[in-house]
């Protein structure tokens, strides 16, 4: 797939924007604060529904704006797609696909399918079980939209439990009504892990291969998942049934529910150590490079055709050596890439884009003969 064009309205420090983009590298450079993320936060708000940068919609309109508007035509196997995000004073955030408004954010999700990678995605490593789990509920549900709406199922569930332990304090009253919420929580449970565990190991083999590229074969990496046991959703579902009933008194004490995929985690290991723990941040960079390069094989696996690589403000971080071995990742991938500075240029054809105070100025460079 290749997004072909993006237009932004009223966006951050956008008042009006028109960017084509090439099919193969982009490289959008300029003086910090210019307006360069921006530019590719127009473009995964459309992939993801939300903004990788703020978790406030208001965040993205610009000052003294009513409406906000982020539009991109996306050019896919089957034809070309149209989608647009507006924010609103009046009806917050919406979606629309060649011009129609979408009812459910679900049927957002598989049209513009990107992998994103910046500077905060060290986390995935580094961070909170959190981080790792929204990391790969993002992935997931780019892929299925079902699966968005199994993990809105499953957390409506939980805060009816979660309500039910802290509201009432009798246990006999608990026990008379847990049950039932028990058995759907269990059952969306056992779905959700079966379908992380299924990507996780279409991640594995990939990731763990790139790792040993881009490090000279020093490093070797194995990704786990930390949850309930089973290889089917039937014994997850058993399994987390099971823990929640033992574990009643606990969740009882604390008024929240401590078992379930809400509190599982994914583990990195490198040479034989969570990398977490004893990874150097430059390893940690090298793992989370490895995965967005696992993600690119694997997405475009499962779709068919190559989704978008989206790179912000990563590259200058990167040894010489690792920009190269990216740009052999690279081959046939539309590439969006953020920098204040590109030292190390593609060995073909790339579009250079300079952001100035909100204005972008484009430029085919050709390779050097």
């Amino acid at each position: 797939m290749k997004i072909k064009w993006l237009k932004l309205k009223n966006f951050r420090n956008y008042s009006e924007c028109f960017v084509e983009f090439s099919d193969g590298i982009n490289l959008i450079s300029g003086k910090n604060g210019q307006g360069k993320t921006n530019l590719v936060e127009g473009v995964m708000i459309n992939a993801l529904t939300k903004s990788p940068r703020t978790s406030s919609d208001n965040d993205m309109k610009k000052e003294g704006s009513d409406i906000s508007e982020a539009e991109v035509c996306l050019e896919r196997n089957y034809g070309e797609v149209k989608l647009c995000c507006r924010i609103s004073t009046e009806f917050k955030k919406q979606f629309f696909i060649n011009s129609n408004e979408v009812k459910k954010l679900s049927e957002v999700f598989g049209n513009l399918v990107a992998v994103y990678f910046s500077p905060a995605d060290l986390k995935i490593v580094s961070g909170s079980p959190s981080d790792r789990r929204d990391f790969i509920d993002t992935d997931i549900s780019q892929l299925s939209g079902s699966y968005y709406t199994l993990l809105n199922r499953y957390n409506k569930v939980l805060d009816q439990r979660n309500r039910l332990l802290k509201t009432v304090h009798n246990r006999a009253e608990i026990e008379e009504q847990i049950d039932i919420w028990n058995e759907q929580l269990a059952s969306l449970a056992g779905h959700i892990i079966k379908t992380r565990k299924s990507f996780i190991k279409k991640l594995s083999s990939p990731a763990s291969e790139t790792i040993k590229f881009i490090t000279n074969g020093a490093d070797k990496l194995s990704i786990s998942y930390v949850g309930a046991n089973g290889e089917n959703s039937e014994e997850i579902k058993s399994e987390i049934l099971s823990s929640l009933q033992n574990n009643l008194s606990k969740d009882m004490e604390l008024g929240y529910t401590t078992i379930g995929p809400h509190r599982d985690d994914i583990k990195f290991s490198l040479n034989g150590h969570d990398s977490r723990i004893f990874a150097s941040q430059g390893q940690q960079r090298s793992i989370v490079l490895a995965l967005k390069i696992a993600e690119l094989e694997t997405f475009e696996a499962e779709l068919g055709e190559k989704p978008i690589l989206v790179l912000d403000d990563v590259f200058s971080e990167l040894d010489t050596f690792r920009q190269k071995s990216l740009y052999e990742k690279f081959k046939g991938v539309q590439v969006l890439m953020t920098g204040t500075l590109f030292k190390f240029k593609p060995d073909e054809d790339y579009l250079s884009l300079n952001v100035k105070e909100g204005s972008v100025k484009s430029k085919i460079m050709q390779k050097k003969k």
